[in-house]
């Protein structure tokens, strides 16, 4: 019988894949609307190596008069755990200078985001040339 149940949480483990659309729509399930879409959500999937997870974030989004918001969906497979991150682009603009920015000046720049999993640094981000800004607070119930 344990055997039977391993494998079963085995089997079920390989099915916890989650992407982009499946994550909104789960979350907006939980909000009871459709808040998130695809052009305000962004989604990654933890990266069990490094125990982070990384987003690049186009900058065009964080120019005044596109969003007010911007929503990272943080998916753990293993626990099949959904994080809400929403954040305000005026916090992403006033701290561009604390976060690693990647092919700055050129058409395609993002804010390059490696937000850790681990708990004593849990939610902040972990770019080696960036500040270690903290987005634990932006995390939604």
């Amino acid at each position: 019988m344990r055997n039977a149940v391993a494998l079963n949480e085995l089997i079920h483990r390989t099915y916890m894949k989650l992407d982009k659309k499946q994550a909104i729509a789960r979350r907006n399930q939980q909000l009871g609307g459709a808040v998130l879409g695809v052009n305000n959500t962004h989604f990654a999937v933890l990266n069990k190596n490094r125990n982070i997870w990384w987003f690049d974030l186009p900058i065009t989004r964080l120019q005044v008069g596109q969003y007010e918001w911007m929503h990272l969906l943080l998916h753990t497979p293993e626990s099949d755990e959904l994080l809400h991150l929403k954040i305000t682009t005026v916090f992403m603009r006033d701290h561009l200078e604390g976060v690693v920015v990647r092919n700055a000046g050129k058409r395609k720049s993002t804010v390059s985001l490696e937000l850790s999993a681990d708990k004593d640094s849990f939610l902040k981000d972990m770019r080696p040339n960036g500040a270690n800004l903290s987005f634990a607070t932006f995390l939604q119930k």
